[in-house]
């Protein structure tokens, strides 16, 4: 089926995120990153770059399918622990996924660490006037205070 645009109309997945103050579900759209699902559907999350590169917004998927290839940092060993970045994942089906704002960043990283991930540089070519989605479109960068779950300076004038 598609759009008026001739664009494909996307799938819908359910998506269940666990965490530690509760249980929230959504519906995302098969062509929208989940974190912007999320913040459509109420729910916060932090992030910083919205490039896949900062591990703010790290999850960890207990069940399902996501397309990573959009994080500028896409390693199999991150896929194979489980872990997904929600600012550069996709739902490819229904999903379950669990989150602690400050904990799983943290695993994240001590992760990339043991796999000696975290000193590599951007690829070649790509931190250039890279930004994508809803980012793209703005142009203040989100506040890198972890405490601020998402929110920029601006918003707090």
């Amino acid at each position: 089926m598609t759009n008026a645009m001739g664009k494909p109309e996307p799938q819908y997945f359910r998506v269940t995120l666990k965490r530690p103050e509760g249980v929230f579900s959504l519906d995302a759209p098969s062509d929208e990153y989940l974190l912007y699902a999320m913040q459509d559907a109420g729910i916060e999350s932090p992030f910083i770059c919205e490039q896949g590169w900062c591990l703010a917004c790290a999850a960890l998927l207990v069940d399902g399918q996501v397309d990573r290839s959009a994080a500028l940092t896409n390693y199999p060993e991150d896929a194979a622990a489980g872990f997904v970045l929600l600012c550069s994942s996709r739902p490819l089906s229904d999903l379950v996924l669990t989150q602690d704002v400050h904990e799983t960043r943290r695993a994240m990283t001590q992760h990339r660490i043991a796999h000696n991930q975290l000193a590599r540089a951007y690829p070649p070519g790509s931190r250039a006037g890279f930004r994508r989605g809803r980012a793209a479109s703005t142009a203040p960068t989100p506040c890198c205070n972890s405490n601020n779950l998402g929110r920029n300076e601006s918003d707090e004038t």
